[in-house]
């Protein structure tokens, strides 16, 4: 009887370590090359607050979400970002529109400054329904983004809304060709953004 549990016993110990051999968990970040750069608020015109992303339901969370149906997301269990989504998109969304909008102070969100000068600003939302891929070979980033402005005097208002969905083509198979895709959707995202705003007469 003790040789059969002790038998058994290395088996289930056999089984376990091979089958954590076979389900290796990979972790992935989008690239977020970043430049050396400053600048100084005397030599901007505004200053344009970028708040964490927000992201629908399962799509904040680790696992890499598939959409498999109309109605059905899959999230990964062994494909997972390195970081929470919504900080990994905002913090690629200030850098984008820092390099691209040099007139303007882009930063992370903040809590209000005493500073007057400092309370008036514009703050960029980003809510986003859909950030996975599919089962077409896609990457789809689909949302949309408010812009608002603050002054000490009138308070807080709405400018702008804009609804936007980006799906592109995955080159290649796998979950690497995903994330680069997803990361290139993200970025043409932000510099439509920040020419919109560039562009818009506010």
């Amino acid at each position: 009887m003790k040789t059969l549990l002790l038998i058994t016993s290395v088996l289930l110990v056999l089984s376990g370590c091979s089958s954590a051999i076979q389900t290796t968990t990979q972790y992935y970040q989008f690239e977020q090359p970043i430049e050396s750069s400053s600048r100084n608020v005397s030599e901007t015109s505004a200053q344009l607050r970028v708040q964490t992303v927000v992201l629908r339901g399962a799509l904040n969370n680790l696992g890499i979400a598939m959409k498999i149906d109309n109605n059905q997301i899959h999230a990964a269990n062994y494909h997972l970002w390195g970081e929470s989504p919504d900080v990994m998109l905002t913090a690629t969304a200030q850098q984008t529109l820092f390099k691209n909008m040099p007139n303007w102070m882009v930063i992370k969100g903040l809590p209000v400054i005493t500073e007057l000068d400092q309370q008036t600003f514009y703050e960029l939302e980003y809510e986003i329904h859909h950030f996975n891929g599919d089962m077409q070979g896609n990457a789809d980033i689909s949302g949309l983004w408010r812009l608002y402005y603050t002054h000490p005097e009138t308070g807080r208002r709405l400018i702008s809304v804009h609804n936007f969905s980006s799906v592109l083509p995955i080159k290649d198979d796998g979950y690497d060709s995903l994330v680069a895709t997803l990361e290139q959707t993200w970025l043409n995202i932000n510099l439509d953004v920040a020419k919109a705003i560039e562009q818009a007469q506010l």
